[in-house]
């Protein structure tokens, strides 16, 4: 597909389930992450199977001691977004690994007041409910 930026020597490991390779878009100052995909489709978080989800995160882990060993950050940070209000713009399931350095400016938002214990013991609670 012409307009897939991908190359094969982008990939740093596959098996049966996952794939994980530097992305074809990266995030100054300092460009290149993994990301960690399924191989068969799964658009959303929601719809992974089990041994799918534990081999993203068991590669997800694989992937951040790689770049701790290989590229020195002072730290790493994962991310994954499910639907356009979850900022997800890709319809295919994916995780970032990203390396990260002190004042990167990565996330640019300020911290949020700290929420109340009685507000998060509500959303606990409506969350085991569910479960």
């Amino acid at each position: 597909m012409p307009s897939n930026l991908c190359r094969p020597g982008d990939v740093v490991y596959a098996d049966d389930l996952v794939l994980a390779f530097i992305a074809s878009h990266g995030f100054d100052p300092h460009p290149g992450h993994v990301l960690v995909t399924p191989r068969a489709h799964y658009e959303l978080l929601y719809e992974l199977p089990d041994d799918v989800a534990g081999r993203i995160m068991t590669v997800t882990r694989d992937m951040a001691v790689a770049i701790k060993r290989a590229w020195s950050p002072d730290g790493i940070s994962t991310r994954q977004h499910n639907e356009p209000a979850g900022s997800q713009h890709v319809w295919h399931y994916h995780q970032h690994v990203l390396p990260r350095w002190h004042d990167d400016g990565f996330y640019f938002t300020p911290k949020r007041p700290i929420v109340d214990p009685k507000d998060r013991a509500r959303k606990a609670a409506e969350l085991r409910a569910v479960l």
